[in-house]
């Protein structure tokens, strides 16, 4: 639980138990974004691709369990915390995430189930994007670890997801139009703008996340 102490509130056991739980959420969703980036590296290759599908769903199940840990202990102690918004927001934006992050996995699944290529500048963009997300998670375990502990070093790491973040909206653009000037057929423009775009989206929500991070710091440190 977290209290308030003159103005501020100090990190108690409740707030570190909640720290550990979303730290081991965005693990498992690190482990999705590294999978999907393989899949995105090796479309085409229908039987180890299937597995890469399977690899997904694993992590999917062990977020569910981890997602009904959070909420069987926050229902305990969110009377007397004083981030409670905080970190119900976290845990919102979280689930977001994952959604997004299944989302795209279907769609690529989709690419390779219809035997479809990409030219070589998407793909590859598609991948920087990928990439770009797995540090921005990162980043973001980052200020998991010093949220409780060091107010200066999670503004840090903040500005990091936040220029990430940035950096991923550059990239969206650019794939887009990329996309739009080719002459590919219009289903799989269509779905590598959904891919493009949910990989935005993705960065969107952690940014968000980010924010509510770093209010719980400079309450608690």
């Amino acid at each position: 639980m977290s209290f308030e102490i003159t103005g501020r509130s100090l990190a108690v056991p409740a707030d570190e138990k909640l720290a550990a739980i979303l730290r081991s959420k965005f693990i498992e969703a690190k482990e999705i974004v590294k999978i999907l980036i393989i899949s995105l590296r090796i479309l085409g290759e229908g039987p180890e691709l299937r597995d890469k599908f399977q690899e997904i769903k694993r992590h999917k199940d062990q977020v569910g369990l981890i997602q009904k840990d959070f909420l069987s202990y926050f229902s305990k102690v969110a009377p007397t915390l004083y981030n409670k918004e905080e970190w119900m927001g976290i845990f919102s934006k979280f689930c977001g995430i994952i959604d997004k992050l299944g989302g795209i996995a279907y769609r690529v699944e989709y690419l390779t189930t219809k035997s479809w290529k990409l030219p070589e500048e998407l793909q590859n963009q598609l991948i920087s994007m990928g990439e770009l997300l797995s540090s921005m998670i990162d980043e973001y375990i980052v200020m998991i670890n010093v949220v409780l502990s060091n107010s200066e070093k999670t503004l840090e790491f903040r500005s990091k997801v936040a220029a990430a973040e940035r950096e991923m909206d550059s990239l969206y653009r650019s794939i887009t139009f990329s996309t739009l000037e080719t002459n590919l057929p219009a289903p799989i423009i269509l779905l590598v703008l959904n891919i493009a775009e949910m990989l935005e989206d993705v960065a969107d929500l952690l940014d968000s996340a980010a924010n509510d991070l770093y209010l719980i710091a400079l309450s608690v440190t």
